[in-house]
This record gives structure tokens, sequence and C-alpha cells, in this order.
């Protein structure tokens, strides 16, 4: 039995065995295996450092990216909303201002989500805020008093990773944005579980949603699926309103 060390670290236990009946290890041997045993604690030791420094080398990327969205693209973006604030007064036709302000909105939704980006981008896949309060968070910003939304958290939450989070936060906000723009619906259902996978269900009373919403506003919901190895429905129910469904595996 020889220890794996690396600088004032034992990085693991090096265990050879030999029947009872055979010889014990002779010196020669011994040495071998103190000399295989160094050289794996020392490859032990290359591999962390390099792994160490790849994830100073991501960190440091990520506040990169995060300072170049806030300073460049949501900066643009105000900079577009204001113009179609001041423009949307003066459009003579009421179809057309309605357009320009719907616009407005898709950009504030977008500035919203680029922020929401950042903080997870500085915050780290480890710290990012965690899925059931990013679920909470879109409800509160889309959800509007005259809609009767109901939520319903099933399972451990907390063990679903960033990138699951995103694709679950991505199926709700366009769920409710749905929802509330298009279906005119007056109550909404929302069911998230964690089980074997993480499964979203949103069901609404509304007037369903049109093939041209569908494959406009849900087609990235099914791309994100297909990315998660998971599975996406959307559906007009007999009854009225729509049933959106979207599951993927833990990772």
């Amino acid at each position: 039995m020889l220890p794996l060390r690396a600088a004032d670290t034992v990085a693991g236990v090096l265990v050879a065995l030999r029947s009872a009946d055979e010889q014990p290890f002779s010196d020669k041997q011994l040495d071998m295996m103190a000399a295989f045993a160094d050289q794996a604690a020392l490859a032990w030791r290359l591999a962390t450092a390099q792994r160490q420094m790849r994830e100073v080398e991501i960190l440091t990327d990520r506040d990169r990216i995060a300072r170049d969205l806030h300073d460049h693209v949501i900066q643009r973006l105000f900079a577009v909303g204001l113009t179609l604030q001041g423009a949307a007064p003066r459009a003579r036709v009421p179809a057309v201002r309605e357009s320009i302000y719907s616009s407005i909105d898709d950009l504030q939704e977008i500035i919203q989500e680029i922020r929401s980006a950042i903080f997870d981008l500085h915050a780290g896949p480890s710290r990012a805020t965690g899925l059931r309060h990013r679920l909470d968070k879109v409800i509160d910003q889309l959800a509007i008093p005259a809609l009767h939304t109901t939520v319903q958290y099933t399972g451990p939450l907390s063990v679903v990773d960033t990138v699951l989070a995103n694709h679950a936060e991505a199926v709700l906000r366009e769920a409710v944005s749905n929802a509330v723009r298009h279906a005119n619906a007056t109550s909404l259902a929302i069911n998230v579980s964690v089980e074997d996978d993480v499964r979203v269900e949103v069901v609404d009373d509304g007037v369903g949603i049109s093939g041209d919403i569908t494959e406009s506003g849900l087609r990235n919901l099914r791309q994100r699926a297909d990315d998660a190895g998971g599975e996406f429905t959307v559906e007009n129910m007999p009854t009225g309103g729509t049933l959106l469904r979207w599951s993927a595996p833990l990772r």
C-alpha cells in the first residue's frame, strides 16, 4: 500500500495484492511501484492545476461577455426602445401604433432576459439562481392581476443544473407570455415537477394557440427539448384553452 502524495496532499492510495501462496514483492518491485506512485501523484497534480487554470479562463470569459452584454447590447436596445416610444404617438394608424407598443414590450422582456443571463454569468454554474426562484420571478414579471394563476412545485428542484433551469425558465416564460398576450385567458395552472426528469406543464382557459403563433413563438421550445433529449407538446384542448408540456431528463 503506497500513498499518492502531491505536495502536502494525499491524492489517493495505490494497493498491490498477491495471493497468499505467492512470493512477497521483491525490493526491486517495491521500488518500481513507489516510482509509479510518485508519477501518478505528479500527473494528478498537473491535471488539477490545468483544470484550475481552465476554470479561471472560463470565469474570465464569463466576466468579459457579461460586460459586453451590459455595455453594448443592453444600451443599444434601450436606444431602440426610446426611438420606438417617440415614434408610437405619431403613428396615425391604430394597428401600427399598437404594433409599436407591442415591440416596446418585447424589447423590455429581452432586456430583462439579458440581465438575468448576465447575473448567471457572474454567478457561475455552481452559484446560479435556484430554479424555483427563477420561475417565481418569471411569473411575477409576466402574470397580470386579471389572470388567476396557481403554481405547484413537486420534487427536489434544487438538483436541477443551470442548463436545464435555463430551459425550464424559457418554457415557462413563453407559456405565460402567450396566455397573457394572445390567449385572453382568465386562469393559468402551472405544474413543475422533478423526478427522473424535469417536467413543466402549463394549462390555460383561453382561446387556444393558432398555428402561426405556435410556429413563431414555440419553435425554440421544441428545439430546447431536442437539445436536452426531452419532449415538447402543445395542443388546444377540446373544452377550450391550451395545454403545454415540456420535459427533459436530469443531467
